[in-house]
């Protein structure tokens, strides 16, 4: 390996060392005064952790996600969480009317989103940005695209 190559594999491995522990304040920080090198390692270093030992951070940089997805689209490839969202909207909507009616399908399709990753079929970046938009959708009792 040349020399130079040797030096910026060392300077990203610095950065991903970086990336493990800095705050999303730091890490906003650095992308903000980087050069254009140094944003693309930050860059290709947040999205590495993004799918490794830091999914939050999609939360924080969700235009980094590699194939950004929503849960219309994989309710759409996937019948069960299909089934599931259909028992989270129906209790979601007669919630609406009856505050006491149990929240259902929650639970169903927090689980159909981690065997989702299990199998592959997401990364946790995807399965981070879709826990979050869940969560919106159980806060704010909205309604769930068919």
């Amino acid at each position: 390996m040349d020399e130079r190559t040797e030096q910026e594999l060392t300077a990203y491995l610095d950065v991903l060392l970086w990336l493990e522990t800095a705050s999303v304040a730091e890490i906003e920080g650095a992308l903000s005064v980087a050069t254009a090198p140094a944003r693309e390692d930050l860059e290709l270093g947040i999205q590495c952790l993004m799918d490794s030992d830091r999914p939050g951070l999609a939360n924080y940089f969700p235009n980094l996600v590699n194939r950004p997805t929503s849960l219309n689209e994989i309710r759409q490839k996937f019948s069960a969480m299909a089934q599931s969202m259909d028992q989270l909207e129906d209790s979601l909507r007669r919630r609406r009317t009856d505050p006491t009616y149990p929240l259902m399908g929650y639970g169903a399709v927090l689980g159909t989103l981690a065997k989702l990753q299990y199998l592959n079929k997401i990364t946790p970046s995807q399965r981070e940005l879709l826990l979050s938009e869940l969560a919106s959708l159980k806060g704010g009792g909205l309604r769930l695209d068919n």
